[in-house]
């Protein structure tokens, strides 16, 4: 059996397949036993503001991202914001789309917007994302949680994108 080759833009495996531009296809991001997709988060903050985040709480979330920095300069400056999830009980406001968007910017000293979705967002894109009774079940966990002792800074400003 023959195996089939793709070749990334930039020989980078993160960088999209050569002529796949236009191939339909959900993307994702998982974190511990949750699931985002990333279309219907897109589809939820479309009325958004762009909020600023800030730099603290940024920094601290991207140390435990999974960040290819060989990738991170194949970024097109033009990408836009991206997304945040609020989750409940404190657990914080991880970055769901724009990981590599966020890196860039914190390495060359500039700021990072991104649309932010509240509580009820962020569950409604859960049970949509994954098995709903499976969401609410994690979801439940979480209310009882409480915050990281340095989560103390709040993670975005409230305003628009300049």
């Amino acid at each position: 059996m023959r195996t089939i080759h793709f070749r990334h833009y930039n020989n980078c495996p993160r960088c999209p397949v050569i002529g796949a531009e236009d191939i339909p296809g959900d993307e994702f991001y998982e974190i511990l036993s949750l699931r985002f997709n990333i279309r219907i988060a897109r589809d939820l903050c479309s009325s958004h503001v762009p909020h600023l985040v800030n730099r603290p709480p940024l920094e601290r979330w991207l140390e435990h991202a999974v960040i290819d920095w060989e990738h991170v300069d194949h970024l097109p400056l033009s990408l836009g914001p991206g997304i945040m999830a609020t989750l409940p009980g404190g657990c914080g406001m991880p970055v769901i789309d724009g990981n590599h968007r966020a890196a860039r910017a914190m390495r060359d000293r500039h700021d990072f917007f991104a649309f932010v979705l509240d509580e009820a967002e962020t569950q409604q894109l859960l049970r949509r994302s994954m098995d709903r009774s499976i969401a609410d079940q994690h979801w439940q966990r979480m209310l009882h949680s409480k915050p990281h002792p340095k989560d103390v800074q709040p993670a975005v400003q409230e305003g628009e994108q300049s």
